[in-house]
């Protein structure tokens, strides 16, 4: 105690001192940084060698922070300890995220500290128990420091002048090399350039996520002209048919079709996507695969895609799309309400996440159920989420009660929950659903098998909502496909030790693996006739790869549903996707099933047409209530 004390003493009695230590303890949370981030390392070493400026930028912004933490505490020994957990923390969040995920930790992500501690709740009780350890004995030690150890000599005036030096250094430094796409893309990438993950691992984590900041907002694209929108968009209803159809559209967590693998069999047990694959054979249904925002998480992206006929792609930001949704926008819901549905939504998860409280409604969608005022955790909960079941129930009971105490066609979207990982130990005691080949430990077997118990949850459920469509005389037309893969704790080690054709740096069309989900498009006899459904599916011209974007497919929905000229914006989408399914900031798909890296000027100006159409909803065009 007498020696940190003395120690302390020392340093704080000279300048010199002073800013030696602290440019070493900024230094060592440099090098903290890149060792816990950083995979590679051979690789990472050698652009860095040949790009030493790199390493300048990743040390300037732990510069600044530490500089700001002595200007306001006058604790050098506390600023470096305080530099370093908080490097170090980010570092690990970082990690953490890069394995669940495949994406990197983004500025955004600070924003949603809420929503990961909802999460972050249904991990073992070990791991809970271990962070408030840590974080404890963190704080003890923070304590301890900027308490018993002696302050640095200097005035408040110049504690003063020294922090606004350091933030005017800092915000000059962000505004000429942070925010500076050009100087950041100058820098080469190891592997797959459009994957953020390597661009972080290749740039170092301080410099990627200080540019990412400069991504946050959604600038104005070049030539876009307000104008050009407005004259052109018509909200005038399209012609009234007798009758419509209802139409159920449902999200599944984390749904995927990763069953599907020549070293898995199910000879002798339940197939988990049973039920979808003999629905996908019905001749009044499409089915295939769309092409999501994201990988292991970004569930919001997903819903902002289908229901607005927008691309979270295009917006070409790091925050969360729903964060742009600020005023009622011209989503399907707003749509179909306008020519005389009921729409309602339904998230059995708190109504703060993504903020869905408020966008829905802007959305166009009448009601809402939430987990706070639709369901009980305690008594459907599995692992801290609402269970398929009941989810089910919910969708079922509002369809019905439309259906019995309303002549208004009825437009139910929902979002389900229990597949959220993490999936160790989800369901206890559960018997083995899967066969393979291949050598998997315990660990690694409980956890494939615990995820196709989801699936199978999932699909057990599909098939109920289908049995009540095929039970009703109504028109009813289902929707169901899947967010995103799901992000396991073991990373991509599944990927490759069972080899599916999905690789971040691999081949285009395994790079595109990564985030691509199963979807389907089925009605009932009733809504197949009144809709001539075999048509429609005819007309849609859908590509013989099966993948689409996911911003296509609320449009091809209604395209499915015969409510042709329902939006302007869901006609061009319509005529966009029958020439290029996939539209995306990595590779497009023409209709042949040909992965392209380079935009023709024809593909450059459907992309501008729709970024400009995305820029005019969100920022331009205000819908009257």
């Amino acid at each position: 105690m007498s020696l940190i004390y003395q120690i302390s003493d020392m340093i704080e009695k000279r300048w010199r001192n002073r800013i030696v230590f602290l440019l070493c303890a900024t230094l060592l949370a440099t090098i903290i940084m890149f060792g816990v981030t950083t995979t590679d390392q051979r690789e990472v070493i050698q652009i860095v060698m040949e790009n030493p400026s790199l390493i300048l930028w990743n040390f300037l912004p732990a510069l600044c922070v530490m500089g700001i933490l002595f200007f306001l505490t006058r604790h050098t020994v506390f600023s470096g300890v305080l530099l370093n957990a908080i490097w170090l923390i980010l570092s690990i969040a970082d990690k953490i995220k890069v394995t669940m995920r495949q994406e990197p930790l983004l500025p955004t992500d600070l924003q949603l500290v809420k929503e990961a501690m909802s999460i972050f709740r249904t991990f073992p009780i070990w791991q809970v128990v271990l962070l408030i350890i840590c974080v404890f004995l963190l704080i003890v030690l923070l304590v301890f420091l900027i308490w018993k150890l002696p302050a640095a000599n200097i005035n408040r005036k110049q504690c003063g002048i020294g922090l606004v030096c350091t933030i005017v250094i800092g915000a000059a430094a962000y505004a000429v090399i942070y925010a500076n796409d050009a100087q950041y893309a100058k820098y080469p990438v190891y592997g797959n350039p459009y994957f953020a993950v390597n661009q972080y691992n290749s740039h170092g984590l301080s410099y990627s996520f200080v540019h990412q900041i400069s991504l946050m907002s959604v600038e104005k694209p070049e030539g876009y002209h307000e104008q050009t929108y407005a004259e052109i968009y018509d909200m005038e209803k399209p012609a009234e048919q007798e009758k419509k159809p209802h139409i159920v559209m449902i999200m599944g967590e984390a749904y995927s079709d990763l069953s599907e693998n020549p070293h898995i069999s199910f000879d002798g047990l339940v197939d988990p996507m049973q039920h979808f694959k003999e629905l996908s054979k019905s001749e009044h249904a499409v089915s295939g695969h769309i092409f999501v925002p994201g990988f292991g998480g970004g569930t919001a992206n997903t819903e902002y895609d289908v229901l607005t006929g927008l691309s979270t792609r295009l917006l070409r930001s790091t925050q969360p799309s729903y964060d742009f949704v600020r005023h009622e926008i011209d989503a399907i819901p707003y749509r179909l309400r306008n020519i005389g549905y009921h729409t309602a939504a339904i998230h059995p998860g708190y109504a703060w996440f993504y903020n869905r409280q408020n966008v829905y409604p802007h959305f166009g969608f009448e009601d809402t159920y939430f987990l706070e005022d639709s369901f009980h955790l305690q008594t459907q909960g599995i692992a801290g989420y609402i269970n398929e079941e009941a989810t089910m129930d919910k969708i079922i009971e509002v369809l019905d009660t439309n259906i019995r105490s309303s002549d208004a066609p009825q437009f139910l979207f929902s979002v389900t929950i229990q597949n959220h990982g993490p999936y160790e130990n989800k369901f206890q005691n559960i018997e083995q659903h899967f066969k393979t080949d291949v050598a998997l430990t315990k660990e690694e077997n409980d956890l494939l098998n615990q995820y196709f118990h989801c699936i199978m949850d999932a699909d057990r459920e599909l098939q109920r909502l289908v049995d009540y469509a095929e039970n009703s005389e109504e028109p009813i037309i289902v929707v169901y496909f899947g967010d995103h893969l799901p992000g396991f704790s073991n990373g991509m080690d599944f990927f490759d030790l069972l080899d599916y054709p999905i690789d971040a740096n691999g081949t285009p069309k395994e790079q595109m693996a990564l985030y691509q989900t199963p979807y389907i498009i089925w009605s009932n006899d009733s809504a197949a006739q009144l809709c001539d459904v075999k048509e429609n599916i005819a007309d849609a011209k859908l590509p013989e790869s099966g993948i689409i974007s996911s911003f296509y497919l609320g449009a091809l929905t209604m395209e499915f549903a015969g409510l042709d000229e329902l939006s302007p914006v869901y006609d061009t989408l319509n005529a966009i996707r029958k020439k290029y399914p996939v539209l995306s900031n990595m590779y497009q798909m023409t209709a042949n099933g040909d992965y392209i890296e380079e935009y023709t000027e024809e593909m450059n100006q459907a992309i501008k047409y729709l970024h400009g159409w995305e820029y005019y909803l969100l920022f331009d065009h205000k819908l009257n209530s």
